[in-house]
């Protein structure tokens, strides 16, 4: 009674403790960004912000003192008195409306004009609701279940800011809200809504992505209607429901009692976040969930899952062919109890080196067959990773901190996965996760190799602002801690005490994933009402009157033709805005060849792209590189042949017309269209 009393006095002076260093850290935060950027030192007396701040900050100070008095020093129960009455139910109900509180607060509820909330603000709201959720529950449980309930609490606030977040983005606006949205919104469409463009019958429209990209985005096109605010929050939902249910599946729930299904909810969380530190493109995630229902299919129907999966993922994007097979493997090599390959165990490895196969055969063999019998092409028996890696430069700095990516791959993957993987060590080392050697030497061999494609993928120009190219790594560390996690569950562990370290290791890795998410902090502001009107009108008129003259080119801003808001336009489905990129990254003169002739003779009465922009940025700028070799390969040509008729910085939108009038001089034009008669 003594330990658990003094265990509980503990543990009230780490909340209290934590409660302050964090409060501190906050009010410093909101005081330099929503007070000394718009008041000046000598005028802070005379502001009302900076002495409401004051007020604020004096209560907090006393609400602090006084929970040390009422709650620490006094002993007081972990619950709020005013609710002692309440039945458990009702509890956990205010429970759970509280935590959403500090999520709403940054991307919902309104707020005052020059005012923000950023990462050391949203910490300390994320930590006081849990806080009060934790009290409000009044939780009995033993106690060092306490800290994961707070940990749990603190992770779920961190959910609800990344989805309110991506649903700050649904809007009906009818431009691109970023460099590439409407266009791919285009690509998606072409899978199942085709009858949406005036296109000559029988053709294929040319999409810069194939079937198995779009499948997940492409289904709400069936439905006629469909507007782009609607294909906005679908767009969301795919980037958020298949983590969600990755992360439930992937936890063992055959007993089907009431904690499997809290730590199945739990994890569907989790994993979520976890995996939106990427993020994780949608066709991957459900290959992973085909994978984790295969695993525990018996074998046949378990290695024609593997088989589907694994050919459908290969198709979205072939570096994906090998890992449903990996992964259903591994997954199932991790089910067995200590294998080996003793002659009465080889029995047992039946079943992950089928999975193995199937996924070859799946991902690799099949469609290098059917390429042979459509196209006539070689039969190959395994890929060609030089020939990827080589048609365009790899950015070796985009490793380290530069202004693509603030971190860097390295330090960002350091932060989004170290804390995860120092849970699994000391699970292994306390021996609270059980695996022979054969197991660890497959774990450690998937880890390592998704880890190496991920990172050389992620120095390939047109990438690495972020962790996407590493999904095959986050993906396998996702399945791996489900394998641990099962491990727990059904050999009752769950009844032992944990180390103090595995519960220290369980709530960092519970909480980090938040840390990373809080690096979306803006709300989307949109132009004015009049500058969007001017610009819809713009372009349809424009469109009206060269639609009689000539073909009108849409290198961006597709979606306008994909939604409807702009119609009876023939779909001119060459040179859009992606293609044209990849192209200049890759420095292919081949294929610009066609392109400067085309707008050199003025094939296109009006072209409608995004505002030209010709100034080099080199190194020192956010896609540097990519900004140059598309001013060189696209913009600057475009340029010198094109004049603009109308532009809209507001919204991104930028009218050209064949050049009456001489090309700017710093432009090598010349040069370009001597390229073109010496082909």
């Amino acid at each position: 009674m003594f330990m658990k009393k003094n265990n509980t006095k503990q543990f009230r002076f780490i909340i209290w403790l934590l409660f302050g260093l964090l409060g501190f850290l906050a009010f410093r935060e909101f005081l330099r960004i929503n007070i000394l950027v718009f008041v000046s030192t000598e005028n802070l007396l005379h502001s009302r912000r900076f002495l409401a701040y004051l007020f604020a900050s004096f209560i907090s100070l006393i609400l602090w003192v006084g929970f040390y008095i009422l709650i620490l020093h006094k002993d007081r129960q972990l619950t709020l008195p005013l609710l002692n009455g309440v039945p458990s139910p009702f509890r956990n109900i205010i429970s759970g409306l509280l935590i959403p509180l500090p999520a709403l607060m940054k991307w919902v509820i309104p707020l005052p004009e020059n005012f923000n909330l950023e990462a050391w603000t949203m910490i300390f709201l994320f930590y006081s609701f849990s806080l009060l959720a934790f009290f409000v529950i009044g939780k009995r449980e033993p106690i060092q279940w306490w800290y994961l309930w707070l940990g749990v609490f603190f992770m779920l606030g961190g959910v609800y800011y990344s989805i309110f977040a991506k649903l700050n983005l649904v809007t009906a606006y009818p431009f691109t809200t970023y460099w590439s949205e409407g266009n791919r919104f285009f690509d998606y469409s072409t899978l199942f809504g085709s009858y949406r463009y005036n296109f000559e019958t029988g053709e294929k429209i040319k999409a810069f992505t194939n079937w198995g990209m779009q499948l997940p985005w492409a289904v709400p096109f069936v439905f006629p209607n469909l507007s782009i605010g609607t294909f906005r929050l679908w767009n969301q939902l795919v980037w958020i429901i298949p983590s969600l249910l990755l992360g439930f599946l992937s936890v063992n729930k055959e007993k089907k009692n009431k904690f499997n299904i809290v730590v199945a909810l739990i994890f569907a969380c989790w994993a979520f976040l976890f995996l939106d530190q990427g993020p994780i493109y949608a066709p991957l995630i459900i290959a992973a969930i085909l994978t984790v229902i295969a695993v525990r299919l018996p074998l046949t129907p378990g290695s024609i899952l593997v088989f589907i999966a694994s050919y459908y993922v290969g198709i979205a994007r072939w570096t994906w062919s090998y890992a449903p097979g990996i992964w259903a493997g591994l997954l199932s090599l991790l089910a067995i109890y200590k294998p080996s390959f003793k002659k009465d165990k080889l029995q047992e490895l039946v079943k992950p080196i089928s999975f193995g196969i199937s996924g070859y055969l799946g991902g690799q063999l099949l469609p290098s067959i059917i390429r042979v019998i459509t196209n006539q092409s070689q039969l190959k028996f395994l890929p060609n990773p030089v020939a990827s890696t080589t048609r365009q430069p790899l950015l070796w700095n985009r490793l380290f901190p530069n202004p693509t990516y603030p971190p860097g791959i390295l330090l960002g993957l350091v932060w989004a996965a170290l804390p995860l993987l120092i849970f699994l060590i000391i699970l292994l080392l306390k021996k609270s996760w059980k695996i022979n050697w054969m197991q660890a030497a497959a774990t450690s061999l998937v880890a390592a190799v998704f880890l190496t494609v991920g990172v050389i993928a992620s120095t390939k120009i047109g990438g690495g602002s972020n962790l996407h190219n590493l999904d095959m790594f986050l993906v396998s560390l996702t399945l791996i801690v489900s394998a641990a996690i099962n491990y727990y569950l059904t050999h009752e562990t769950k009844t032992k005490q944990q180390h103090y370290l595995v519960a220290i290791a369980l709530l960092i890795a519970l909480i980090a994933p938040v840390t990373y998410t809080l690096r979306n902090d803006e709300r989307m502001v949109l132009p004015p009402d009049a500058r969007i009107n001017e610009a819809m009108s713009a372009v349809k008129n424009k469109v009206i009157e060269f639609s009689s003259q000539g073909e009108i080119l849409f290198i961006d801003h597709r979606q306008l033709l994909t939604f409807g808001l702009v119609e009876s336009v023939p779909l001119i489905d060459e040179y859009e805005k992606k293609y044209l990129m990849d192209f200049a990254m890759a420095a292919d003169e081949d294929y610009f060849h066609a392109f400067y002739e085309d707008i050199s003779n003025h094939r296109f009465v009006l072209i409608v792209n995004e505002p030209i922009n010709i100034i080099s940025r080199g190194l020192e700028y956010s896609f540097g590189e990519e900004n140059d070799a598309y001013v060189k390969w696209v913009a600057a040509p475009l340029l010198c042949a094109y004049e603009p008729l109308y532009t809209s910085q507001a919204v991104a939108l930028e009218l050209l017309v064949p050049r009456t009038s001489p090309p700017p001089e710093t432009l090598p034009c010349e040069d370009i269209f001597l390229f073109i008669d010496e082909e």
